[in-house]
């Protein structure tokens, strides 16, 4: 695949925020800022991602989870035992 049909992402930075960078590309071993800043805003954008999904319901968990806001059930023994010891 050639490399200039790619798309690009560039960014104008202070020198301040090229040497933090670089200082902390260095330490695991990129030798590139480009390469660190594309994998960092990867994983953040898999971290956003996966949050995103963890905390979406459907439409019938939504109705359960509701449900039980409003109407929790009794505890159980095992659960008093909890409350007791703390």
């Amino acid at each position: 695949m050639a490399q200039a049909n790619l798309p690009r992402i560039t960014a104008r930075i202070d020198v301040a925020t090229q040497e933090l960078l670089l200082n902390a590309a260095t330490l695991i071993g990129i030798s590139s800022i480009n390469s660190f800043v594309l994998n960092a805003a990867i994983e953040k954008a898999n971290a956003i991602l996966r949050e995103e999904k963890i905390t979406q319901f459907n439409d019938a968990d939504t109705r359960l989870l509701l449900h039980y806001l409003d109407n929790p059930p009794e505890p159980n023994e095992h659960l008093k035992a909890l409350f007791e010891q703390s």
